[in-house]
Order: structure tokens, then sequence, then C-alpha cells
């Protein structure tokens, strides 16, 4: 009986494995179709509101000034935290992300090996050991 367990548990982490790979295999393939590009264009919108891309720089160079001029302020330090993480967001808010042209197999394939790595995983995550 005991046999029986441990083979149950290896082909599970066969599977397990197998979906990792198959999974890692999908997303390889899906990286290498996508193109990033990035770039300050003329500015981007913060629901209507139209903000030049130098215009992100302006809470830090205050809360710099603030700060160089009050160094105790927890007000100067949380605008120059705050200027900091509105560039952070503004690099990140001007990236575009592209798919690559493919041919319907090259697509078909890395979907499907995503989908099957994950139905893997999710199989040996969410088996039933009860009836095992």
């Amino acid at each position: 009986m005991k046999e029986k367990k441990e083979l149950i548990s290896q082909n599970e982490m066969l599977e397990f494995v197998v979906g990792i790979i198959l999974l890692a295999i999908g997303l390889f393939m899906l990286s290498m179709h996508v193109r990033v590009y990035s770039g300050w264009f003329a500015g981007f919108t913060i629901g209507s509101i139209r903000v030049a891309s130098g215009a992100v720089t302006i809470p830090l160079i205050i809360g710099v000034i603030w700060y160089v001029a009050r160094p105790k302020s927890k007000l100067a330090k949380w605008l120059c935290l705050l200027g900091s993480l509105i560039i952070v967001v503004s690099i990140i808010m001007s990236i575009q992300i592209n798919w690559v042209s493919s041919t319907l197999f090259e697509y078909l394939l890395i979907f499907g090996l995503c989908a099957v790595g994950i139905g893997l995983i999710l199989k040996t995550i969410f088996i039933d050991r009860k009836n095992s």
C-alpha cells in the first residue's frame, strides 16, 4: 500500500514539475513576442487633466527646497517621497507594450503551453488526497 502512495506522490511531483516547465517555456516565448517601448511623450492625462512630462518633477523640487530650508519638517520629507513616487509612476505610465506579429501556430503554441502548464500546476495543488 505504501508503494502505491509513493507512486501517486511521485506522479504528482512529476506533473507539477512538467507544469512549471511548460509554463516557463510558454512565458519565455510570450516575452520574446512582446516589445516594450518607452519615452517621454508630450505628457499624460490624469482624468481629464493633461500634465506635461516635466511637471511631474515639481513636487520633488518643492520638497527638496523645503527640506533644505527646514530639515526637521516631516511634511517636507513626505513631499520628497511623494515627488519621487510621482516620477516613478509617470515613467511606468509612459511605457507601451506591443505584440509583435506572429503566426497563428506560434500564438496557439504560446498560450497552449501556458494553459497546459497552469492546468497541471493547479491539478497538483488542488488534488483531492482523501480518495488517494
